[in-house]
C-alpha cells in the first residue's frame, strides 16, 4: 500500500509539475494585473492562453468527480440530477479564467451562473413527472455544485491572483502545502498513531495523524516561501511566520474536508468513492481536502497582508 501511494503520488506530482510548466510557458506574455490608463481593470485581448491547461484539468476533474458524487449518491438511494450538476459545475470553475469585463465581474458572473443552476436544478427535477424523493433530488444536486463547482472554482481564482507565471507557481505552493497535510498525517498516523481522532466517523485517523499533518503542511509552505525568490518572479506570497499559519491552516481545514467526506461515505455506506485509483479511491477521496482548503488559501493569499 506504502509503495502504491509512492509511486502514484509521485506520477502526479510530476505530472502536475508538468502541466504548470505549460502553463508557465503559456502565461510569459500575459500582462500583469491592475488597473489601465481609462481607471478600469485590464482587459485581456485575443484569446486567452494564460491558465489554460489548468482550466481544462481542472475542469476534467470536476465534471469526472461530479459524474462519480453522483454514482455514490445513488448507491444511498438519492437521485441527485448529475448532468446538470456536471454542467454548472464546469460553468463555475471556467468562469474566472474568462478575460475581465468592464461590465460584468467574474463575481457577477459566478453570481449569475450559480442562480441559474440552482433554478435549473428543480427544473430538472421537477421534469422527472414525480413527487418522489423530489427533495432529496434538488438538495444533493445543490450540494454537488457546491461542494465540486463552487468550492473547485478556487483553484483557479488562485491561479488567477496573478495572471503572469507567478500565479501558476502559486497555485502549485498551494496544492503541495495542502497535500504535504495529507501525507504527514498518512505517514506519523501509520506510524506513531495510537489515539484515535474521531472514532465515530473515521477509526483510522488519529490525533498524531494530525499533529503530523500540521508540521508537514507548515514545513512545505515556509520552506516554499523560503525558495520563493529561486523559483517565481516578485516577492514570496508570505513572510515566514505567515507562511507557517498558511501551513497549519492549511491542515486544519483539509483533515475538515476529510472527514466532511468521511460522513457522506458512512451515510451511503461505501469505503471509498470509487475504485479510479489504485491506494487512493476514487476522485473525491482525492479532492476532498483541497477542495475544502482552497477558498481559506485564495482568501490568505488575496486579502491578509505579508507579515513576518
Amino acid at each position: 500500500m506504502l509503495l502504491s501511494r509512492v509511486l502514484l503520488g509521485s506520477l502526479m506530482i510530476a505530472a502536475l509539475g508538468g502541466l504548470i510548466a505549460l502553463d508557465t510557458w503559456l502565461s510569459a506574455g500575459e500582462p500583469p494585473p491592475g488597473i489601465g490608463l481609462d481607471g478600469y481593470p485590464r482587459v485581456q485581448t485575443g484569446v486567452r492562453l494564460a491558465g489554460l491547461p489548468v482550466v481544462a484539468v481542472a475542469t476534467l476533474l470536476v465534471v469526472l468527480a461530479t459524474f462519480e458524487f453522483g454514482a455514490m449518491l445513488r448507491l444511498g438511494g438519492y437521485r441527485p440530477v448529475t448532468l446538470w450538476a456536471a454542467l454548472v459545475s464546469a460553468g463555475l470553475v471556467v468562469i474566472p479564467w474568462l478575460p475581465p469585463r468592464v461590465s460584468v465581474s467574474g463575481e457577477s458572473m459566478t453570481a449569475v451562473w450559480l442562480m441559474g443552476g440552482v433554478i435549473g436544478t428543480a427544473l430538472a427535477a421537477m421534469a422527472r413527472k414525480t413527487t418522489e424523493r423530489a427533495t432529496t433530488a434538488m438538495a444533493t444536486t445543490v450540494l454537488m455544485i457546491v461542494y465540486l463547482g463552487v468550492l473547485g472554482s478556487f483553484f483557479v481564482r488562485i491561479r488567477f491572483i496573478d495572471p503572469g507565471p507567478s500565479g501558476a507557481i502559486l497555485l502549485v505552493y498551494t496544492v503541495l502545502t495542502i497535500k504535504a497535510a495529507d501525507i504527514g498525517a498518512y505517514l506519523i498516523g501509520m506510524g506513531l498513531g495510537r489515539h484515535a481522532l474521531a472514532p465515530w466517523l473515521s477509526p483510522k485517523k488519529t490525533v498524531e495523524g494530525f499533529l503530523g499533518a500540521m508540521v508537514f503542511s507548515a514545513a512545505v509552505a515556509a520552506g516554499g516561501a523560503a525558495l520563493w525568490p529561486a523559483i517565481a518572479p516578485g516577492s514570496p506570497p508570505f513572510g515566514m511566520l505567515q507562511a507557517l499559519v498558511f501551513g497549519v491552516l492549511m491542515a486544519v481545514i483539509g483533515h475538515l474536508g476529510d472527514l466532511a467526506e468521511s460522513a457522506i461515505k458512512r451515510d451511503i455506506g461505501v469505503k471509498d468513492s470509487a475504485a479510479l485509483i489504485p491506494a487512493f479511491g476514487g476522485l473525491l477521496d482525492l479532492l476532498d481536502s483541497p477542495l475544502f482548503a482552497a477558498p481559506v488559501a485564495w482568501w490568505m493569499l488575496t486579502f491578509m497582508p505579508r507579515i513576518g
